[in-house]
């Protein structure tokens, strides 16, 4: 099945056993069963281990305004229950470093989250410790866009506004012989197209990027 949202927008749920003839996403909140699911969100994520659905940066229950610092997640196995319980796993968290959540990605033991200032550690705690906490890894540290971040051979890399960062444990700053010549021909407005991935082959990290010069735009 596929869960997806665009951003500023409803979660949607596409269900593969329907097949794909015919066969459209609905709103989440139209499943059976759906309660207090966000209705607007910035992004969603489901947890790999744990399975959880997560949105970050939505709205709080009873709201229909998104808090770009607000973290919610689903039921453990249950797309649609939002609602917390003593008897399930619903809950929700605010980060305070920041103003708002940039971007999210799954390391091997942890959720790291990416707000404008600030980078965190989420880690799954169990229902009895609140189930998810969050540990604040870095501050004074910035990412470019939403997709600016990447994970190779166990570290997460990612584009700051003029730097480039890695975390193996510990975040650093990435060293880069060519930081100012990309940076200086960054076009600011359109980091929301920065795509960051891996060539496991060669063990390298790529981010593509979009320039102000079309000839420093085909040569990134």
């Amino acid at each position: 099945d596929l869960i997806f949202a665009p951003r500023g927008n409803p979660i949607y749920y596409w269900d593969a056993s329907a097949g794909i003839s015919n066969n459209r996403a609905v709103a989440l909140t139209s499943r059976a069963g759906a309660s207090d699911v966000p209705v607007v969100v910035n992004t969603v994520f489901v947890s790999d281990i744990y399975r959880f659905c997560m949105a970050f940066g939505c709205n709080d229950i009873g709201s229909s305004n998104i808090d770009p610092m607000l973290i919610r997640w689903s039921d453990q196995e249950s797309a649609v229950n939002w609602t917390p319980s003593a008897t399930n796993q619903a809950g929700s968290l605010r980060l305070s470093q920041g103003s708002e959540i940039i971007a999210v990605i799954q390391s091997r033991q942890e959720i790291i989250v990416f707000t404008n200032s600030a980078v965190y550690s989420l880690q799954y705690l169990g229902a009895a410790s609140g189930v998810w906490g969050a540990t604040l890894l870095a501050t004074n540290t910035s990412i470019e866009g939403p997709n600016a971040v990447g994970f190779a051979s166990g570290v997460v890399y990612w584009m700051g506004v003029d730097k480039f960062y890695f975390y193996d444990g510990r975040v650093q700053t990435l060293p880069c012989d060519l930081r100012r010549y990309v940076f200086n021909d960054l076009n600011i407005l359109q980091t929301e197209q920065i795509f960051a991935g891996s060539n496991e082959g060669f063990n390298e990290v790529w981010w593509f990027t979009a320039a102000q010069t079309q000839t420093q735009l085909i040569g990134t």
